[in-house]
């Protein structure tokens, strides 16, 4: 049952991440590495794996992250 509770919180907080990256009022179309772990209330780790998961790019040039072709 945990489980099951884990991939639905997840997907939850995979449709969060998506939306705050669409966000037309992100600058430039990034988003924080803080901001987005603030938006879904998990650590640093969980937020940058499950940014990957949502086809999200780090910037090589800050702690942001973006769905657009870097």
């Amino acid at each position: 049952m945990r489980m099951v509770w884990t991939l639905i919180h997840e997907g939850s907080q995979k449709r969060t991440l998506r939306a705050r990256l669409k966000d037309p009022r992100a600058a430039r179309g990034f988003r924080s590495t803080g901001q987005l772990e603030k938006a879904i209330g998990a650590d640093r780790s969980t937020t940058e794996r499950l940014l990957l998961a949502v086809g999200a790019r780090k910037s090589d040039l800050a702690e942001e992250w973006t769905l657009k072709p870097l």
